[in-house]
């Protein structure tokens, strides 16, 4: 296949690498061939092509465009991200770069793909002897089905996650592989993986110390919770608003949690969960949760199930102001209660995330995330919310495309 890499850069030079060593005919175009050996002019890389990656930085988008024409027909991938100076993207929750980009193109077929990783993982594409899976989207099926088995071709684990509109999930991954690579310090050969063999029972041991901790909500992913600390040693007690409904009562003689009102299983806990609906988290307004670690892990969805918040803010921020004092994290947010049930698989644990401000809560966190049987991941302030709230709609997303909800999210990392 042909392939036009527009960007010199060191994304577009490790893919064009890339490509070119799996047989695929490599044209790079350049705004000034001169300066790059073995460039041709950006027109020239275009209309040789069948597929054109874009890999320039977002604020030269436009003069790209420019250079390139229509690209009618053409399979473009928008390998870029929008950022901007404190790694905040540009655009994002209602819009995307990638939304913007087929505007630009509306003939062209533009797929979302290779902006999830770093150079070093775009080169060798398997850490620690597994294949880091690509996330891609896009409107076009062909186009997609394409970019998958070009990422395939490179040796990753291609995932499809539908439409364009779904870049507004990738675009949010991408910064947050950059908050854990540079600003965590966990090095550029990380990536993530989504696995969905071998899921098994989590073997939990007892924790120490035991934490007093409250569990608000009895559903899927209130009950798992309650199990995995229930099972780890700590003093469970359920917050329910009908404590008598007999599933309640029933989880409690299963786990030998107590059962309390929602008031009164809030004063009862060092460590709150939230686990019932984002929608009904007005009615904790106004109980004794300052001083307290908080650990939210709802999912506030709105109309054509898309979140409510984001990219100015999270939804996990908007709960600590109404929860003033409190130590808000979010963690347990991106993943079915299939996970918390079985969160190991054959090569290792799920990874699941956290961010908070608190550096105390954090440890305390870190704690019952791998009580509950994962490989605890700090991803940085309560602002990251931002990143991990559309990861759970990225698991979604894949576990409807791959129709398994036995899917978990490792962390890659050598």
């Amino acid at each position: 296949m042909h392939i036009a890499i527009i960007g010199t850069g060191n994304v577009g030079s490790t893919l064009g690498a890339a490509f070119d060593k799996t047989g695929h005919q490599v044209s790079f175009g350049a705004r000034d061939p001169a300066k790059r050996p073995g460039a041709v002019s950006i027109g020239d890389a275009v209309r040789a092509s069948e597929v054109v990656v874009l890999a320039t930085p977002w604020d030269a988008l436009s003069d790209v465009i420019a250079a390139t024409g229509p690209m009618e027909g053409k399979t473009v991938i928008d390998a870029m991200n929008p950022l901007l100076p404190g790694l905040v993207l540009a655009v994002g929750h209602s819009d995307s770069g990638a939304e913007t980009l087929q505007r630009l193109l509306p003939k062209a077929h533009v797929v979302k793909c290779f902006n999830t990783v770093g150079v070093e993982v775009m080169a060798n594409p398997k850490v620690a002897g597994r294949a880091a899976t690509m996330l891609l989207c896009g409107d076009d099926a062909g186009a997609r089905a394409k970019v998958a088995s070009l990422a395939r071709g490179l040796g990753f684990d291609a995932v499809e996650l539908g439409g364009l509109r779904n870049a507004r999930l990738l675009e949010p991954v991408a910064v947050l592989w950059i908050h854990l690579a540079l600003v965590q310090k966990l090095g550029r050969r990380i990536a993530l993986r989504l696995e969905g063999e071998g899921a098994k029972p989590a073997a939990i041991a007892p924790s120490s110390p035991a934490r007093k901790v409250a569990v608000l909500g009895a559903g899927n992913i209130g009950a798992g919770l309650v199990r995995a600390w229930a099972k780890a040693g700590h003093a469970v007690t359920v917050g329910a608003r009908s404590p008598g409904d007999a599933e309640v009562q029933a989880l409690a003689k299963e786990t030998g949690a107590k059962v309390a009102s929602v008031r009164d299983a809030v004063e009862a806990g060092d460590v709150v969960a939230i686990a019932i609906p984002a929608q009904a988290v007005d009615s904790l307004v106004g109980l004794p949760f300052a001083g307290k670690t908080v650990i939210d892990c709802t999912n506030h969805v709105g109309p054509g199930f898309a979140l409510s918040f984001g990219h100015s803010t999270s939804w996990a921020e908007e709960l600590a102001k109404k929860l003033p004092g409190a130590r808000v994290f979010k963690s347990f947010n991106a993943q079915g209660a299939e996970n918390l049930a079985a969160p190991h698989y054959t090569t290792g644990p799920a990874a699941n995330f956290f961010c908070g401000d608190d550096t105390t809560g954090r440890e305390v966190v870190r704690q019952l995330v791998a009580d509950v049987g994962f490989a605890p991941v700090f991803a940085g302030p309560l602002a990251n919310a931002r990143l991990l709230e559309p990861l759970m709609m990225v698991w979604v997303t894949a576990a409807r495309a791959t129709g398994s909800r036995s899917l978990g999210f490792q962390l890659l990392r050598e």
